[in-house]
């Protein structure tokens, strides 16, 4: 329970740090402090994950958290931007294989160079996983 109520409350921070001035064509956080809001659909074969995506950018990382409408946090990882490597704070349970979060590593570093580009979609063709995040308006 207790790290059910720490997860919850590093959801709702990372929430309320979401800058309403924030310009909307701001697709990826640039500099230090800037956040961008997302809404996420992560599609499976047989399963999907829909909800809210914040980064925020500190030093030279990006750090994220994809959560549902609830608030009930699903993953929480940090994005090294110089070394372009995520490392996984936490991975709710039916996720937490050392299998799926080798792809969902790699798979959200290469989400997150897309998104700087510009882009709202990467497709792991091998594994047949869409992720799709699309900037949210205001």
């Amino acid at each position: 329970m207790k790290r059910f109520l720490q997860r919850l409350i590093i959801s709702v921070l990372l929430a309320l740090c979401i800058d309403p001035n924030a310009n909307a064509q701001s697709v990826f956080p640039k500099n230090e402090g800037e956040t961008a809001q997302y809404s996420a659909y992560i599609q499976m074969s047989k399963a999907y994950i829909s909800g809210v995506c914040v980064l925020l950018k500190e030093n030279d990382e990006i750090k994220g958290s994809i959560f549902n409408e609830f608030g009930f946090t699903a993953i929480d990882f940090t994005y090294n931007i110089k070394k372009n490597k995520v490392k996984l704070i936490y991975v709710f349970e039916m996720m937490n294989k050392w299998y799926i979060k080798k792809t969902l590593k790699k798979d959200l570093a290469n989400l997150l160079t897309v998104l700087q580009k510009g882009e709202t979609q990467y497709i792991n063709s091998k594994r047949h996983i869409t992720y799709t995040f699309k900037p949210m308006e205001e």
